[in-house]
């Protein structure tokens, strides 16, 4: 790798972690680009460089600890549900963490049809869990006539529904527990039908 190259990816990696530090600690409203910049020990302009908007930041931080997860969750022993809970509990863990704020700041942006960073995540979410799916039909673990679609649909609803509802309530349940109460009951139950 060259040296512009290395100092470009840097100054990126710079960039990131002081949003994530500084959102964690403050919330999404309250940080400006200006704040990150600053924290990052970085010029203003090197923002615009990398991102358009304070929610591409976020939206980078997001998918990399996302991708995180769902590799774990891909190498964990046991069954597709413990497969899936370990991805949707690790996410849901990772959220919780974020803070309500940041989690409300999402909600507001998933539901803004102009807005593509939310669609984003869905889409993702909807391909984790298929090829999830997927590969215990491949395995044989699932019968072949199982619905992935549906249960893909299904499963990425009820994580979105715990999200959303976490955030209306400004944090009147527990995310994490709710989440892991489906994953161990419905879920298990549910793809208990198409086991072989």
């Amino acid at each position: 790798m060259k040296v512009r190259q290395a100092r470009a990816q840097e100054t990126r990696a710079k960039i990131i972690a002081a949003a994530e530090k500084l959102i964690s600690e403050k919330g999404f409203d309250a940080v400006q680009i200006i704040d990150i910049t600053n924290e990052a020990g970085v010029g203003k302009g090197s923002f615009y460089t990398y991102f358009k908007r304070k929610e591409d930041v976020v939206a980078e931080i997001a998918h990399n600890k996302f991708e995180s997860i769902y590799e774990s969750s891909i190498r964990q022993d046991g069954d597709i549900c413990t497969r899936i809970a370990t991805f949707l509990t690790g996410s849901m863990d990772y959220i919780k963490e974020t803070g309500i704020r940041i989690a409300q700041q999402w909600v507001k942006g998933v539901v803004d049809p102009e807005n593509q960073d939310g669609v984003q995540k869905l889409i993702y979410d909807r391909q984790v869990i298929w090829s999830m799916l997927d590969e215990a039909v491949g395995s044989g673990e699932l019968k072949k006539q199982t619905p992935l679609s549906e249960l893909t649909y299904w499963i990425a609803s009820q994580y979105y529904g715990v999200v959303f509802c976490w955030s209306l309530t400004d944090g009147e349940n527990d995310p994490s527990s709710a989440i892991n109460d489906f994953c161990q009951g419905m879920l298990r139950e549910y793809l208990a039908q198409y086991r072989n």
